[in-house]
């Protein structure tokens, strides 16, 4: 679980400095408005984090379309590494 954690962090990180994303929600950053919330109350922050991609539902449908380590499906209580659009 940490390294699941340390791994979260170090993409929502990257996500958080890109020019391409809107938004980065992981309670691990401490941009979050509730981090020290999170902090306080847990051990740790997780390895779920969500973004947004600049350029509405064209540009995250296109981005959905190529990516190719996750699988486009919804689910919470598999071990992998899926990506979801819920406006679709």
């Amino acid at each position: 679980m940490k390294q699941h954690q340390e791994n979260a962090l170090v993409i929502a990180r990257f996500l958080e400095s890109s020019d391409k994303v809107e938004e980065v929600t992981y309670p691990g950053l401490e941009s979050h408005p509730q981090h020290d919330l999170a902090k306080k109350q847990s051990k740790g922050f997780g390895g779920m984090l969500s973004f947004k991609i600049k350029g509405g539902f064209e540009a995250a449908d296109t981005f959905l379309q190529n990516i190719k380590i996750f699988t486009l499906a919804e689910s919470l209580g598999g071990v992998e590494s899926l990506a979801e659009h819920p406006a679709k």
